[in-house]
This record gives C-alpha cells, sequence and structure tokens, in this order.
C-alpha cells in the first residue's frame, strides 16, 4: 500500500522528544518533566503538560491499527479528542464491525462529540496504545454486528431499476456449411421500498429462426414482523414435499434469512472475572476458537467445530494469569447441529406449462415444519388441485453423532388419470472423524403414485424404484477416495438403469493427480446407445502442474473404444483476465483440435472471447458479455456481476474513478462519477464492503475505508466512503538573511495552535496545506519570531504525495 505519511509531524515531534519524556510515560503514571531538555529540543514546553499523566494520542483523525476481543481488525480511521480520547462516532464503529447505538444512527457527518460507548456496553474496555499507533478494545458479544442481526437494524428502503444481461453469439463452419446461434438473455425490474420486481425474457436466434420466452415476472416483498416471504406472478412453488410445479399465483415462504437457521448451532457459555479475560476453545487438541470477554457472564454462539463426536476443552484466562478450565461432553453438541425445517409455506395458483393432454389445473399447496426435539425434526404437506390430491409427512432425525436419517411418505389421487398410489423414500448420512462418509438413499413407488407435472404428460411412466449408495474416505498420504453406485429401476418392462462411479485424487508438491471413472452396468439394453450417449464406459485422468500463476494439464479422456489426449495450459494474464489454450488428439479419427479462450472483467462488464478448430475443416468462435446496470437516484452505474434481490450503491466522495471496492460478489470499481455497484447484500446478514487503498491517487486519504453493510431483503443501500484530498508540501525554508530555519524549532498557526517541528535544517514538512492559513516559527517561550511565506501551484497533482516548494521565514 502506498506510504500514507498523515503522522509525520506528530511521530517527528515525539521521536525526538523521546528522551525527554517517553520513559516516564510509559509507567502510566503522572510524570514531572525538565522543561530545559524540551527547549534543548525545540519542542513546546506545553507538550509536557499533554503528556504528563499517560501516553495519549495527539487530538484528531489518524489511522490506527484496531483488535478486537483480541482478533486484529486491520487499520481503521479514529478520532481522538482533546484529551486523547477515544471519540466514538458512526463511521469508526463500522469500520471496526461494532453495533451502531440508536444515538449514532443519524450522525451523518461523523463530527459528533467524543460519545460514551460505556453508556451501551458497560463492560467495554478502551485501551489506547499510542506508542504503538494501535487500539485494543474488549466488548462484550452483544456488542459485535458480525452477531446476529434484527431487522430493526437493517438498511430499509431505496429505489432503483435494474437490468442484467447475458449475451452468447457463436459461429460454427464445417465443410462447405455454417451454423450461427446467437442468445440475449434479459433480467429488468426494480426494487421500491423493499418491494421489488422481477421479470426474464430469452430472445434467441439459430440461422436466421428468432424465439422469444418469457420466462417469469413477479413482485416479492417480505414482511418482517411475520418473517415471511410473499411472491405473486409467474413463480416456482418452494415446498420441500412436493416437486416445485411452475405456477401463476401466490406464494408465502419462510424468509430463510430470518429463520435462525444458520450457524452450527453449538453453544459454548461461561464466567469471567476479570475484564480481559481470555477465552481458548481446543477440540482434539486444535484450537477452534478464541476470543477475549469482559468480566461477568459470557455465551458464545455458534462456536465453529471439526467434529462432532469430540468433546470440548474451555480455558478462561484471567488477566492475572489465574486459569479456569471445564469440558462440554460431545453428547452435549449433538442435537444442535440438526437445522430447522422449512416453516409454514402456503402456494395457489395455476400451472403454467400445459402438458401433452391440454391441461393447466388450478392447485393449492400447504406445509409445515416442527423442531420437536433438539434432534428431531417433523414436516408434513398437503397439495390438492383439479382431479388431484395429495398428502406428505417426513421425519428427520439425528440418532447418534454424525448418523443423521429422514424418512418420508407420500401418498397420491389422481382421478384424472385413475392412478392412486404412494412413494417410501428413506435416507441415511454417515459422518466419522477419520474423514469416513457414507450416504444411501432409496425410494420405492407403487405402481400409481403420480406428482402434479406428471399427469399433465399422458406418457408418463414411473420409476419402480430409485437407489443410490455413495462413500468417501480421504487420508494425508493416500488422497481421497469415493465410490458411488445408483439403480433407476423401471416398471412395465421398462429397463433398468444401473450406473457405478468411482473417483481418486491427491495433490503432491509438484502435481495434483486426479482419475475418474463411470460405467453403465446394462449398455447391452441399449442398442443405439452411442446416438444418445449413454456411453457403457468412461475413464478421466488429469494431470495439473502448477508454475507460478499459470498451471499445465495433461489429460485423456477414453469413452468406450474412443480416446482422446490433450494439454491444457491455463492462468492469469492480469488480475482480471484468465486465458485458457489446448489442444487435443483424438487417437481413433488421428485428428487434432485446438481451443482458446480469454476471459476478462473489464470493470463494468464481463467479456469473453473464444476460437477452436476441429479437425481439418470445422471451425468455432464465440462472444459472450455479462454484466449488470442499476439506474438510481444519483445516474446510472455499470456493473461486470449479475444484480440480485438486495444490492446497494458503493460511493466515494469527491468523484473519485477507478478505485477498487471489494464486495461480497468480487470487486468492483468505482467509475468518473465515484460510484460501484454492490451487486448482492446477503439479506438481514452483515456484510464487508471495503475500499482498496492501493487504488486511491497519491494525494487522496482514506477517512473510513470500510463499511459493514446490513440490508432487509429488497433493500437498496446506499454505502458512502469518506476520502479527504490533502495537499502535502516539503517546504525548504530560509530566514531572511538567507541561513536555514534552524532544526527542531516549534512551528504554529496564526491562534498559537501547534503545527509541526522542522525536522532538519531548513526542512519542513506539512500534512494538510490548504488547513494552514498562517504559519508561524516560535522560540522556547512560544514568542513569535517570524512568519513563513511560500508559493504552491493553484492545483495541486494527483499522483504526487507531496509537492515541493522553498519559502522564506520573514
Amino acid at each position: 500500500m502506498p506510504i500514507r505519511i498523515k503522522r509525520v509531524s506528530a511521530l517527528v515531534s515525539l521521536c525526538l522528544a523521546q528522551a525527554a519524556f517517553c520513559p516516564l510515560m510509559a509507567l502510566g503514571q503522572e510524570a514531572q518533566f525538565d522543561m530545559d531538555i524540551l527547549k534543548n529540543r525545540g519542542l513546546d514546553t506545553t507538550l509536557g503538560n499533554y503528556f504528563a499523566d499517560a501516553a495519549k494520542f495527539l487530538p484528531g483523525r489518524r489511522p490506527v491499527s484496531l483488535t478486537i476481543n483480541g482478533k486484529e481488525k486491520g487499520t481503521v480511521t479514529a478520532r481522538f479528542g482533546d484529551k486523547g480520547q477515544l471519540c466514538v462516532d458512526r463511521a469508526f464503529l463500522q469500520s471496526a464491525g461494532l453495533q451502531v447505538p440508536s444515538a449514532l444512527r443519524g450522525d451523518k457527518t461523523d463530527e459528533s462529540g467524543c460519545y460514551d460507548y460505556q453508556k451501551d456496553y458497560p463492560s467495554t474496555v478502551i485501551t489506547p496504545l499510542p506508542g504503538e499507533e494501535s487500539l485494543s478494545i474488549v466488548v462484550p458479544q452483544e456488542a459485535l454486528s458480525n452477531d446476529i442481526v434484527m431487522p430493526e437494524n437493517m438498511t430499509h428502503g431505496g429505489t432503483a431499476a435494474m437490468l442484467n444481461y447475458s449475451l452468447i453469439s457463436s459461429q460454427y463452419r464445417y465443410g462447405d456449411g455454417s451454423s450461427r446461434y446467437d442468445q440475449l438473455s434479459l433480467e429488468n425490474g426494480f426494487n421500491f421500498h423493499d418491494w421489488l420486481l422481477r421479470s426474464r425474457q430469452s430472445l434467441s436466434r439459430t440461422d436466421g429462426n428468432t424465439q422469444n420466452d418469457v420466462l417469469y415476472t413477479y413482485v416479492q416483498h417480505t414482511f418482517e414482523s411475520k418473517k415471511t416471504l410473499m411472491q405473486a406472478g409467474q413463480i416456482n412453488i418452494s415446498n420441500t414435499l412436493f416437486s416445485g410445479a411452475s405456477i401463476s399465483g401466490v406464494q408465502f415462504i419462510p424468509e430463510s434469512s430470518l429463520a435462525g437457521t444458520s450457524g452450527s448451532g453449538v453453544t459454548v457459555t461461561g464466567m469471567a472475572h476479570s475484564a480481559q479475560a481470555r477465552v481458548e476453545i481446543k477440540q482434539n487438541g486444535r484450537v477452534i476458537h478464541s476470543t477475549l470477554v469482559p468480566a461477568g457472564p459470557f455465551t458464545l454462539d455458534d462456536v465453529q467445530v471439526i467434529s462432532g463426536t469430540s468433546p470440548l476443552d474451555v480455558t478462561v484466562t484471567e488477566t492475572d494469569g489465574s486459569q479456569s478450565h471445564y469440558t462440554i461432553a460431545a453428547d452435549a453438541l449433538r442435537g444442535n447441529t440438526l437445522s430447522r425445517p422449512q416453516g409454514l409455506a402456503i402456494a395457489m395458483g395455476r400451472t403454467r406449462d400445459k402438458g401433452d393432454n391440454d391441461r393447466q389445473p388450478w392447485l393449492a399447496t400447504v406445509s409445515d415444519g416442527w423442531h420437536l426435539k433438539p434432534w428431531m425434526n417433523l414436516s408434513a404437506g398437503a397439495m390438492t388441485a383439479q382431479q388431484y390430491n395429495a398428502l406428505a409427512t417426513q421425519l428427520d432425525v439425528q440418532a447418534l453423532p454424525g448418523l443423521m436419517a429422514s424418512a418420508t411418505l407420500r401418498a397420491s389421487q389422481d382421478s384424472y388419470g385413475d392412478n392412486k398410489g404412494h412413494s417410501t423414500t428413506l435416507n441415511i448420512g454417515y459422518s466419522a472423524a477419520n474423514n469416513l462418509s457414507f450416504s444411501a438413499s432409496a425410494t420405492r413407488y407403487s405402481e400409481g403414485y403420480r406428482e402434479l407435472t406428471d399427469t399433465l404428460d399422458d406418457d408418463f411412466s414411473q420409476y419402480a424404484g430409485q437407489y443410490s449408495v455413495n462413500t468417501s474416505w480421504s487420508h494425508p498420504w493416500l488422497g481421497s477416495f469415493s465410490l458411488g453406485y445408483s439403480l433407476d429401476k423401471g416398471a412395465d418392462g421398462d429397463r433398468d438403469s444401473r450406473y457405478v462411479n468411482a473417483s481418486w485424487g491427491k495433490t503432491f508438491r509438484w502435481a495434483t493427480v486426479s482419475v475418474n471413472w463411470q460405467n453403465l452396468l446394462n449398455p447391452a439394453h441399449d442398442d443405439n446407445h452411442r446416438d444418445n450417449q449413454n456411453y457403457g464406459d468412461m475413464l478421466y485422468v488429469n494431470v495439473s502442474v502448477p508454475l507460478g500463476s499459470q498451471r499445465i494439464s495433461a489429460y485423456t479422456h477414453q469413452r468406450d473404444d474412443e480416446t482422446r489426449n490433450g494439454l491444457n495450459l491455463s492462468g492469469d494474464l492480469s488480475r482480471n483476465t484468465y486465458y485458457s489454450v489446448s489442444v487435443e488428439r483424438d487417437k481413433e479419427e488421428s485428428q487434432n483440435s485446438f481451443n482458446g479462450s480469454v476471459n476478462s472483467n473489464l470493470h463494468y462488464t464481463q467479456l469473453g472471447l473464444s476460437a477452436g478448430k476441429d479437425g481439418t475443416d470445422n471451425t468455432n468462435t464465440s462472444v459472450t458479455l455479462n454484466g449488470g446496470i442499476v439506474a438510481h437516484s444519483n445516474g446510472v452505474t455499470f456493473s461486470p456481476y449479475a444484480i440480485q434481490d438486495t444490492f446497494g450503491i458503493a460511493s466515494v466522495n469527491d468523484h473519485v474513478s477507478g478505485v477498487e471496492i471489494e464486495t461480497p460478489d468480487g470487486p468492483v470499481w468505482t467509475d468518473h462519477w465515484g460510484q460501484a455497484v454492490v451487486p448482492s447484500l446477503p439479506a438481514y446478514q452483515p456484510a464487508r464492503v471495503e475500499m482498496n487503498t492501493e487504488t486511491l491517487p497519491k494525494n487522496i486519504d482514506v477517512n473510513n475505508g470500510i463499511s459493514m453493510a446490513a440490508a432487509g431483503h429488497g433493500a437498496v443501500s446506499n454505502i458512502s466512503f469518506s476520502v479527504l484530498n490533502v495537499r502535502r508540501a516539503m517546504l525548504n525554508v530560509t530566514m531572511s538573511d538567507g541561513r536555514p530555519v534552524p532544526k527542531n524549532g516549534t512551528l504554529v498557526d496564526g491562534e498559537g495552535n501547534y503545527v509541526t517541528t522542522v525536522v532538519d535544517d531548513g526542512l519542513v514538512f506539512l500534512n494538510d496545506v490548504e488547513s494552514i492559513k498562517s504559519l508561524i516559527l516560535v522560540n522556547e517561550d512560544g514568542q513569535r519570531q517570524c512568519e513563513i511565506h511560500y508559493h504552491l501551484a493553484e492545483k495541486g497533482h494527483q499522483n504526487e504525495l507531496y509537492e515541493q516548494t522553498k519559502g522564506v521565514c520573514q
């Protein structure tokens, strides 16, 4: 990161005075300074009074290294008051990832008084460390903004229109013929006060034949008090017990982000006796969680464990070195890892797709789930439609640590086709601590069972059953293994379909090797298997060798008696541009093929180019273009990524363009007006949006480069970054008789406020020239000696860290 010299003057003055009073400051008690030493060093004697009681930060804003509960948070900008105390404001709390009290949420200027954060969180401990340019803060867990975020603390509202686009254009040439395919996929809509409208269309053209399809149009809104999401229009049913039919209608489903189902579910509680006690949690001898807590009872939610079969060892170390230790048994972790089922979901409407029988029945469906025990869930649902009814229930159980099982029973009655039946599904999954996992699934259908969508197809043929078994195991030396088997058992004379697959992979110091194999066990039943590509045996072997930021891979691909061998070279051309080049040899046809592609993030859109040649006559080329556009109150802004339900507009004051901002979707860049789209924000969850200060012009200082955004579903957030356009200057100053201004001379402004110190004979550094109206040299007694006059260009240069000029003290 470019060096920022915002603290030069303060550091210089403190270092020059180190022998005079730094050793005494470290004692943390009131000290008496030798004023003669300060005078001899050319320092203002009032500095001794300022630092008499303890080491302090000088007043004003400055970057500091921040630690919260023992975890480093990086560098943030903090404001300090006249007595060196931390002035907590909205910008600092957001950068630090701390909860913003209601009294500061309306603080738009970030220049409020020194707010007392301990009024809201009394156990907060703030420790300034000016000698290290750092701050250490210990807060209770509820003060952390990355805890569960309540809807009332969210950003709501906002209005913007959006458009996502995806363009594909491909052309194929073969022999004396050619073919062209173009497709434009558009998703457009707008957000208005947490309501949103979305519509998706697809326009395609194949060799001059055009087709236009409207895929869906719907409105959506979250009713936060009910934790319910409403969708109306052309939608897909979100029901965990029945297959999702596409309908024109309305549905109410749980808002998953408010359901509180995320996280590990493991909670650790305890008691601390000192203000900055350290809690360390170990499992299998490894530290999995460490934090500082204030005095009193503490609760740590959603501790990420590495095994559900091993106990947790908890150690609380007090500030005096004393320790308390206790163990949480593995059985206590068991039930908490079973996530809650989907809650109440209701949908009603008319099916959109016409079947072979030209039917579009009206339907209604309802389902709900209950968390009966920490280790047991129960779900049930019903669906009714014209000439169709169905019921379903599901039981989920965590029988033992690492062992999950579920059973689902469905029954249906199809009056139109005179069918009646049921299906039964059993699932089991097991994860052991030794990197071994196993899963199995079995579904049995009676002859007359039908899903609603099945009844729309007169030629539908039901399977008798579907079965699968999978297992995997990994070892540090031997690599990762997997083996799977699946069976689709036909009914009424239809053939069975059996597959077996296996894989192995391992990363060596010099290469990564992978082998994948799949076999259709009964290909002989398919006399035309080459035409429908149900190949009986497929093998793929790949060896990949990293070469710095590039990677070269050699592979062989075998399908029955066809074998292809190839080489691929891929890597980054730049940070935002990726390429891939490959050559392949068809052993049976004795033909070579070549393919190449380049994909680039152009900051405001994404472009992909590819071309290939197969054999002697066949060639292909394609172009892709993807991105999004947002129209909002401050203009139109382009995004290289698709816009989602909840998004934001980031802005940098002073219209600074080309600044990189890291978002949950990846980096974006500000445009000519200093704005960029944050294409997605997780609803009701905190998200870190951070400015890359390395991309700022050299004459720009960051006031607030980190923002913790938290928005309601469908909101459009305005995320502002504050920067300072600073003109710095290095002055070569002489007295009126031509002698350089003496080293260590003290410089003040017109009101007698300390500005800086002469760092060397005739050398003066000014951090913010435009804020200094006058610059006066004073002696040891604070008496005026002369005023420095200098001249700078009318406008500073963006990419200069500081300007140089001459000055005269008269």
